[in-house]
């Protein structure tokens, strides 16, 4: 069970967290993938742009989650 001291302040934090870390995570990846394209290292430019791919997924997921909750909300 989850520390209580720890609970999200509503249902929606965690996702909200979620999305926030994917979108950042994101935006980071786009400089390591820089820097790996400026110094010539393909493999490793591509592997971050998965990672780009990946967490811009997860965020437009967590975003497509989060409207009709926040909608319901208001209702």
């Amino acid at each position: 069970m989850a520390d209580a001291s720890r609970q999200p302040k509503d249902k929606n934090y965690n996702l909200i967290t979620a999305l926030y870390q994917a979108s950042d995570n994101a935006e980071t990846a786009k400089t390591y993938a820089q820097d790996a394209q400026n110094e010539g290292d393909q493999e490793l430019a591509n592997f971050f742009e998965m990672i780009i791919e990946n967490n811009q997924k997860a965020a437009q997921q967590a975003k497509e989650m989060l409207v009709p909750r926040l909608q319901n909300e208001q209702e």
